[in-house]
């Protein structure tokens, strides 16, 4: 009998534990880095950046996997970047969908006058500071609405915008190779769907290194055009292997593209014989600051620099010409200067002794836009389509994960309708 009553008792302890244990985790939150289970049907798309990949290298140099996904998917013509045609403020504007004067990021380098501070490409303290940032990623509006993303690099991923980051993200080092990168990147696909990100963004700096240190049509460019075809490949093969392939997006772009600044064109700028006024920016484009002398001394000084750069525009902040979408925004500065393409505005003693590469000349030079091309389930093959303005990716991407946009400059109707095909298998987004 007493064998029977411990036995009994054994068993009704274990029912009650079991009964406790189900209780506590019916009661508990979803795990932090899950996916809301009405994300379960969703695709997935990796966004690929590659920095200064001009549009043109697609025909001047050997691109199989690029002609790969042209041929299973679409290619533009060019994605016009917006302006400044700077890496930051482009790739922002694509996560974005806000034009530069909008979201915040107006420069690689930039004085806000509401923080009284400088921005800067190279201070790590205020890339990663989410304040400086507005509008929102796109991988904060999927964060926000349940959705997981990664990003092994992205302008705006390392920072807390809206205290939001992507639910991985890795802080920026040049030294990781692209290999490791795309190994990454298919790791995470091919994860639990549980914890599996629906939104991946991926980026490759090669052909904005080669294009500035020796030109867009160097052997060394097109050694790093080659390079990023290899990975390009290696992506849609590993993409290819995965059970979900036919749920998943690729999606590649780039910022800019990239112009020979020749040297004889450089304008010097002394702003010494100008008391009060600094430069922020110089280059294919130039910001300066007026310090002292308030607003009645603007034109005059427009005037007078407008005489010294006879290449150039020379404009009060708010006769921006509409079109640059460059004058709501107060850290643009108190007069903007735009040389004409291959001409420059340096400080003294930044005179070039030879010409250099680089970008930043206004959005409508050919040669500073960029790419785009991507395949999906819904995207219809051999798809070729006419140049577009980059502020229409984040709405497309957002109506592909089914996501409910943020307000933006951009239009789901540009990208809209290369949605022409539905393969067998896919599950569309809203």
């Amino acid at each position: 009998m007493r064998a029977l009553l411990r036995a009994v008792s054994l068993a009704l302890c274990a029912s009650l534990l079991s009964a406790v244990r189900a209780s506590s985790q019916d009661a508990a939150p979803p795990p932090a880095g899950f996916n809301e289970a009405r994300h379960e049907d969703a695709p997935y798309v990796v966004l690929l950046s590659l920095d200064g990949f001009r549009h043109d290298y697609l025909d001047l140099y050997p691109t199989p996997a690029f002609q790969r996904l042209a041929r299973e998917g679409v290619r533009a013509d060019r994605m016009i970047p917006t302006f400044p045609t700077k890496t930051f403020p482009t790739h922002f504007s694509i996560a974005t969908g806000l034009y530069s004067e909008n979201h915040g990021l107006v420069g690689n380098r930039f004085w806000a006058p509401e923080r009284e501070a400088f921005y800067s490409i190279s201070d790590r303290e205020a890339v990663e500071e989410g304040t400086w940032y507005r509008g929102e990623p796109l991988w904060v509006t999927a964060e926000r609405q349940g959705m997981r993303t990664a990003a092994f690099y992205f302008v705006g991923s390392e920072a807390d915008v809206g205290g939001v980051r992507p639910t991985r993200w890795k802080r920026y080092d040049a030294s990781v190779g692209n290999s490791a990168r795309v190994d990454t990147v298919l790791a995470w696909l091919a994860e639990h769907p549980g914890t599996r990100p629906h939104l991946v963004t991926l980026y490759f700096s090669d052909l904005d290194d080669a294009g500035h240190d020796h030109g867009p049509e160097s052997p060394q460019a097109a050694a790093a055009v080659a390079g990023v075809d290899r990975e390009v490949g290696r992506l849609l093969d590993g993409i290819a292997a995965l059970p979900h392939a036919d749920r998943v997006y690729l999606v590649v772009v780039s910022d800019h593209g990239m112009l020979r600044a020749e040297a004889a064109r450089a304008q010097v700028l002394d702003l010494s014989r100008f008391p009060g006024v600094r430069m922020v920016e110089g280059g294919p484009y130039a910001t300066l600051v007026v310090d002292d002398g308030g607003p009645e001394r603007l034109p005059g000084l427009r005037d007078s620099i407008r005489a010294l750069l006879p290449e150039a525009e020379v404009w009060l902040r708010r006769d921006v010409p509409e079109r640059l979408r460059y004058s709501a925004d107060p850290r643009v500065g108190d007069l903007v200067i735009l040389a004409k393409a291959g001409a420059t505005v340096v400080p003294p003693g930044r005179m070039p002794t030879r010409d250099a590469y680089t970008h930043g000349w206004d959005n409508a030079v050919p040669e500073m836009a960029g790419i785009f091309l991507a395949r999906g389930p819904l995207i219809a093959p051999g798809q070729r389509i006419a140049p577009f303005e980059s502020v229409n990716v984040y709405p497309f991407l957002a109506h592909i994960l089914g996501l409910d946009p943020a307000p933006v400059d951009g239009r789901l109707d540009v990208l809209a309708p290369i949605l022409g095909k539905v393969a067998p298998g896919a599950r569309p987004g809203r």
